[in-house]
């Protein structure tokens, strides 16, 4: 039987996996607000690697996390629930209203990237 504080369990995978994507995200999206800060670069780059950020936590949040069986599944709610967090916690701190567009948008992405990211960890971790 798991207990609270143990990890290895499906849920508790998933709970660091969304955990890490997320901590991933926001230290990815401040740094890359501090590049633009500092930078000249085009408005046009903003939305693009703020999504190749938002994949990259996904990523790492699931191999850091899904362990050798039902990785998709995993993945996939890792994911889901990462964007939804990720959304809600920038919304929190800029202070603006959530578009649901952006919540439904992210959520579709994010859960497609856990899905393929889950997989992957999963094959990788089988070897």
């Amino acid at each position: 039987m798991n207990s609270i504080g143990d990890t290895s369990g499906t849920v508790g995978q998933i709970v660091r996996g969304v955990v890490t994507a997320v901590l991933i995200t926001l230290v990815g999206v401040l740094v890359f607000a501090f590049v633009l800060s500092v930078t000249d670069l085009s408005d046009s780059v903003i939305k693009p690697v703020n999504q190749f950020i938002k994949l990259l936590s996904v990523f790492f949040g699931c191999f850091l996390s899904v362990g050798r069986e039902r990785g998709l599944i995993k993945g996939g709610l890792i994911g889901l629930l990462s964007a939804v967090f990720s959304v809600l916690l920038f919304a929190l701190i800029s202070g603006s209203s959530i578009s649901w567009i952006t919540v439904l948008i992210d959520s579709l992405f994010g859960t497609a990237m856990g899905c393929v990211s889950g997989v992957i960890t999963s094959i990788i971790k089988l070897r």
